[in-house]
């Protein structure tokens, strides 16, 4: 994918982008993260015929950091301005873990500029009381920079949680690291949103929810998508790695 800056009302954004056409679809990395998540998927859904954008949100990646502690509102403005400065009419929406919430409110406030969601595992509570404390928890405390490197042991601890491979360990704690003490702050403000099943009937965009089979009772997850999405329906299917992979859709989606 190439590489590129757009300017934004708060600073510049960088992003990635391949491919042509009318049929855009915007990756929106996990927190933590950045555009680099997707450069694999990219191409290739660039060679199947969409226009493919990966921006990196504010203060994470290649982006500048943001003037303040940024809501997911707040990061789903930044979206909304991205498409703006580029043309970009309308566009299928992919977020994964915190941004899959936080594509939801480009969903319920802007339809008029949202093709399709795709919301991979988004990630919501029973209790959002209980919820909103998970800020508090070590595990998402600042990391502070070391002279003696030591942090990096507690920012490669973070990113091996999820058990996958040491280059995308490696890869997942530099951009840790270069976010600095930003890093956690798309997870703070995920903890502080708006509760998921408050926003989730309020789409009415075509919406397809994905719940990753390697995390804890994935079912539960589509089966809540399906009673609070608008005739939503859940289906089955297994991942190229194997894993189960579940996901609710609404009928109207031809995502």
């Amino acid at each position: 994918m190439k590489r590129a800056y757009t300017d934004i009302p708060e600073g510049q954004m960088h992003y990635r982008f391949s491919g042509t056409g009318s049929n855009v679809i915007i990756f929106l990395h996990m927190s933590g993260s950045s555009s680099d998540e997707f450069e694999l998927v990219g191409e290739k859904l660039a060679q199947s015929g969409f226009y493919v954008y990966a921006p990196d949100l504010l203060g994470f990646g290649s982006s500048d950091a943001p003037p303040r502690y940024y809501t997911l509102s707040d990061h789903a403005n930044t979206v909304l301005s991205f498409m703006e400065q580029l043309g970009i009419q309308k566009a299928i929406l992919y977020g994964n873990l915190a941004t899959a919430n936080m594509i939801v409110h480009l969903g319920v406030n802007h339809p008029e500029h949202i093709a399709g969601l795709i919301l991979a595992h988004p990630l919501y509570a029973p209790d959002p009381v209980q919820y909103a404390q998970k800020r508090n928890l070590p595990e998402y405390s600042v990391v502070t920079p070391k002279e003696d490197g030591s942090h990096l042991l507690e920012l490669w601890s973070r990113c091996f949680k999820y058990g996958e491979n040491a280059d995308i360990c490696d890869a997942r704690c530099r951009c840790l690291h270069s976010s600095g003490i930003l890093g956690e702050t798309l997870h703070w403000a995920l903890f502080e949103d708006t509760p998921l099943i408050e926003m989730l009937p309020r789409l009415s965009v075509p919406t397809l929810t994905l719940s990753y089979g390697c995390f804890r009772n994935p079912e539960a997850l589509v089966e809540t998508a399906k009673a609070y999405i608008a005739n939503g329906v859940v289906e089955s299917h297994s991942s190229p790695g194997g894993h189960p992979l579940h996901c609710t859709l609404s009928p109207r989606t031809s995502l």
